[in-house]
C-alpha cells in the first residue's frame, strides 16, 4: 500500500511558499488523525489553483474522483486556512475508502448518506463537523427529501446547494443527522460506517418522517 502524496501548483507562481507550506501541513495533519482509522493508503490529493470551484468563504473546496483521487481547489487571493483544509481532507477520505466498497453512488439516497458519513467522519477525527452539517432543518424539508431519494441522478445543486427551494446546505445537514443516528444506534463511528449501504442508513428515517 502507497502513502497518500500530495501534489502542489507549481506553474503559475501565484502562490506563496508559505501558503503552500500551510497546505502541504494540513495535508500532513489529516493523514496522520484520520489515516489509520480507514486504513487509507493508494490516494493522490491535487491541489489545484481554481478559484471557481472553492466555497465560498472558505478559500478551499473539496472533490473526490473514485477511489484514488482527490482534487483540493484553491483561490490564491484568500489566505489559505488550516482549520479549513483539513476537516476538507479528512471529509474527502471518507469518500475516497467508500468508493472502494459500496462507492458515493448518484442518486439522492447515496448522496445524502455519503455526505452524512463524510460529516461524521469529520466530527469522530476532529470533534466537530464543520457549519454545514448544522443548518436548520424543517419537518417538511425532511417529508420532502424522504418522497425524493430514489431521485436519480440527485439535482445536486437543489438538494445541497440551495438552487431553488430547499434550504442551504440542506443536504449535508439531514445526511449527518441521519449517519450520526444510525451510528448511535448500533454504537458505531463513521470509520466503521464507511462500507455500509445506503438503505440501511436510510431505512429507521424513512419509517419515521
Amino acid at each position: 500500500m502507497a502513502t497518500p502524496e500530495l501534489h502542489l501548483p507549481t506553474g503559475s507562481g501565484r502562490f506563496d511558499p508559505s501558503a503552500l507550506a500551510d497546505v502541504t501541513s494540513a495535508f500532513v495533519r489529516a493523514v496522520d488523525l484520520a489515516g489509520s482509522l480507514i486504513r487509507l493508503s493508494d490516494v493522490d490529493v491535487a491541489a489545484i489553483d481554481a478559484p471557481d470551484l472553492t466555497i465560498p468563504g472558505w478559500g478551499c473546496g473539496g472533490y473526490t474522483y473514485g477511489p484514488h483521487s482527490v482534487v483540493l481547489a484553491l483561490d490564491p487571493a484568500a489566505p489559505v486556512e488550516q482549520d479549513r483544509i483539513l476537516p476538507t481532507l479528512v471529509h474527502e477520505f471518507h469518500h475516497v475508502m467508500r468508493e472502494r466498497g459500496p462507492g458515493c453512488g448518484s442518486s439522492l439516497r447515496e448522496r445524502i448518506v455519503s455526505e452524512g458519513l463524510a460529516m461524521l467522519f469529520e466530527e469522530e477525527v476532529l470533534g466537530v463537523a464543520s457549519e454545514f452539517a448544522h443548518q436548520p432543518i424543517q419537518p417538511d424539508d425532511i417529508a420532502r427529501v424522504i418522497q425524493a431519494l430514489d431521485e436519480d441522478p440527485a439535482d445536486e445543486g437543489r438538494w445541497f446547494f440551495h438552487a431553488s427551494d430547499v434550504p442551504l446546505w440542506f443536504g449535508y445537514s439531514i445526511g449527518y443527522q441521519w449517519a450520526r443516528g444510525f451510528a448511535a444506534s448500533r454504537s458505531m463511528t463513521a470509520s466503521q460506517l464507511v462500507d455500509t449501504h445506503a438503505p440501511e442508513i436510510t431505512a429507521p428515517f424513512e419509517a419515521t418522517p
